[in-house]
């Protein structure tokens, strides 16, 4: 495990505690499917930060267990449960856990082993299929939540610095899928599954993008209407899902959500909350923020304007970044087609105290861009 500095000790005592964890982080792990119950004993037995992982671990093994045991008596639906909450928790104790790869990555792996169980569980024609894209010598693992009628929309997820497609991803996919979407989740370089083979370069991440797009295309008809392409990124991924639809004309429109938007070289990186500092030398596989500064120093106004429309969220009180307003102010600036921007001045990153609205507002507006017929919204 790696050594803490004084700021990190600091940072980390005051963030990672019951009351702290509740104002901020609860939110995020309720919606990769944690229970509110288990949320709250799992926390307040976790004394020490660097704890993080391993108690949530243990947490998911027992998890796991119980949905072993209930497939055995034969009660596939209570299992099938249990695996995804078994993701959730090991999910939960790898998220943001820089501090050790070593647990983290072993966590992340437990995380994909049961969602596996899951979905193995699911009926054929409601069952995530995994995909996976060639990209430079390796592959984009993802998984695909086909629409059950031909000729819908399809929505590409695109991750942030900690997502993993097994939780947030297939939580988004539920969601979408619903509606009547098509819907892709994958792990991009330096994001979970693809994290151990490619690395994350700012610089040229939109080609993995184009790359999902590109695959889809190369299939047989598979009852997808590829003219009617949506990206959604929260994050991390609300800067990249912009980005690569400037890129790609593929694109017809996208939102985005929370996202940082520019570094400003080395003192950006700094200026970043400690926590996330780590995350970028972890995606980027650098030891310091320095080694890591080419492959993480960017800023959408150098990318060609967006000219598709975009849906944008910021949150005035998002922990992640200094000026979150600048932030959401040069995405509006940058944008040069319609575009909504959506800034909650007492929201959290990625606006995770408002998603009961933020949800139904993103897909109203998916179904107005991609030409949806509106139809009545199930709940989140």
């Amino acid at each position: 495990m790696t050594e803490l500095t004084v700021k990190e000790r600091f940072a980390f005592r005051f963030i990672f505690n019951e009351k702290r964890v509740y104002q901020r982080w609860y939110g995020r792990f309720l919606l990769f499917g944690t229970d509110y119950g288990r949320l709250r004993r799992v926390v307040a037995r976790v004394s020490d930060w660097r704890k993080w992982c391993e108690v949530w671990t243990a947490e998911g093994d027992e998890v796991y267990r119980k949905a072993e045991k209930a497939l055995a008596e034969g009660s596939e639906g209570k299992a099938r449960a249990l695996f995804h909450e078994a993701v959730a928790c090991y999910h939960a104790g790898q998220h943001i856990f820089f501090i050790d790869s070593r647990q983290k990555e072993a966590g992340q792996e437990k995380a994909r082993n049961s969602y596996v169980q899951a979905i193995s569980l699911y009926s054929d024609t409601e069952k995530p299929v995994r995909v996976d894209i060639p990209y430079r010598g390796v592959s984009i693992p993802g998984y695909l939540r086909k629409a059950d009628t031909e000729g819908r929309p399809l929505i590409i997820f695109v991750n942030g610095m900690d997502n993993i497609k097994e939780a947030e991803g297939h939580h988004f996919g539920s969601v979408f899928n619903r509606q009547g979407f098509n819907f892709f989740t994958f792990d991009g370089p330096g994001q979970g599954e693809m994290w151990s083979s490619l690395k994350f370069d700012a610089r040229d991440y939109h080609k993995a993008v184009s790359a999902v797009i590109d695959w889809f295309e190369q299939q047989p008809p598979c009852g997808i209407d590829l003219g009617r392409i949506g990206l959604v990124g929260f994050s991390l991924g609300g800067y990249l899902a912009p980005e690569a639809a400037a890129r790609d004309p593929r694109v017809k429109c996208t939102v985005g959500n929370s996202g940082l938007v520019y570094i400003g070289g080395i003192r950006g990186l700094k200026e970043l909350n400690p926590i996330w500092q780590r995350g970028v030398t972890y995606i980027t596989g650098c030891e310091t923020l320095e080694a890591a500064l080419p492959q993480f120093n960017y800023d959408i106004e150098d990318a060609p304007a967006l000219r598709t429309p975009l849906l944008f969220y910021h949150a005035g009180r998002d922990e992640v970044m200094p000026a979150p307003k600048t932030h959401a102010d040069k995405m509006m600036s940058w944008a040069k087609g319609e575009k909504t921007l959506k800034y909650m001045e007492d929201a959290e990153h990625c606006t995770m105290n408002y998603l009961d609205e933020v949800f139904p507002e993103m897909l109203d507006w998916f179904m107005r861009e991609l030409r949806m017929q509106p139809g009545q919204l199930s709940s989140i």
